[in-house]
């Protein structure tokens, strides 16, 4: 029978952990599946909290690693899954009770390799709430060229995906260079596979929780940005359209970033590149990623200092 890896990464994140557990009890479909939780160096009782709300559930590993952020966490995990299929969960995100089978039923019918639904928010004050839905009648958008659509569109987040683990290993994962995972996830699987959407809520997310990612403006344009200059630079010899497409989102981003946050205009060294890329210039992949840090000048960021898989310690069974 098809199996599903779910894989959560946490960090501090013990507030939400409890309706997290829940909602991967409550899926609906005939499926094999198991439980990953791999601590990030949390300083909470994250883990106290996993191991008390999985109690009596089967197949639960919990395992930890010094911090090293979520792309890493990401890979590290999946690394040691043993389902046909990858189902990756955010450690503050809920997802719906139809959400896998749903995911997996089209996957299956069209034969993808990769598909997401959509992804919301909800009222901290009154929690989550998913509506009754016909899992049956939801279509499932199927992708021509799975990469451009990726690269041109910006797709993030991860609660709302499902994937092949033999397409995450065959893409290399999420790129460990990068703190946050999604952007880079996105771009480098559908380097390999067939990708397919279906337009309807999956998961959602606490509206108002401060640890997010993406209450950090500078961390998300960074890291959505240099995830297309570091792929452009590992493919040099990717199609015309698309090194083009990739140069003019990353300029686009760097140039606005230079303007608005450090009062460049027209002086800034990605102005120059976009003025001179338009000219017909191009542009490396390296000389992007160089421009990608100058989001950080000034800002807090979290960049991963090393690259390599920390080393895993299994704590399923400690008491």
């Amino acid at each position: 029978m098809t199996k599903i890896s779910y894989v959560v990464t946490v960090f501090n994140k013990a507030p939400f952990l409890p309706s997290v557990i829940d909602s991967l009890r409550n899926q609906t479909g005939s499926f094999d599946r198991e439980f990953i939780f791999i601590d990030d160096g949390s300083t909470d009782n994250s883990i106290d909290v996993i191991r008390k709300a999985t109690s009596g559930m089967d197949d639960v590993r919990i395992v930890t690693q010094p911090n090293h952020g979520p792309a890493i966490a990401t890979n590290n995990a999946v690394s040691i899954a043993t389902g046909d299929w990858i189902k990756l969960v955010d450690s503050d995100d809920v997802i719906a009770p139809y959400c896998s089978e749903l995911l997996l039923s089209n996957a299956l019918a069209h034969d993808l390799d990769f598909i997401f639904g959509s992804a919301d928010y909800y009222d901290m004050a009154t929690g989550p709430v998913f509506p009754k839905t016909d899992i049956a009648s939801l279509k499932t958008i199927l992708f021509d060229d799975p990469l451009w659509t990726v690269l041109d569109r910006g797709f993030a987040r991860v609660s709302h995906c499902l994937f092949k683990k033999d397409l995450f290993d065959r893409a290399g994962g999420c790129d460990p260079r990068i703190f946050s995972q999604d952007h880079s996830l996105f771009i480098r699987l559908m380097s390999h596979g067939k990708l397919g959407q279906i337009k309807h809520v999956v998961c959602l997310g606490p509206e108002d929780e401060p640890g997010r990612i993406m209450n950090n403006q500078a961390q998300v344009i960074h890291d959505a940005s240099i995830a297309l200059a570091y792929f452009l630079a590992d493919h040099p010899g990717i199609t015309a359209d698309k090194r083009r497409l990739i140069t003019k989102k990353v300029l686009s981003r760097v140039r606005k970033w230079e303007k608005k946050e450090l009062g460049k205009g027209v002086f800034g060294q990605a102005s120059r590149y976009y003025i001179l890329a338009r000219l017909g210039m191009v542009v490396s992949g390296a000389t992007l990623v160089s421009l990608c840090n100058v989001i950080g000048d000034g800002q807090k960021l979290c960049v991963p200092a090393k690259t390599d898989l920390p080393v895993l310690q299994d704590i399923s069974h400690e008491p």
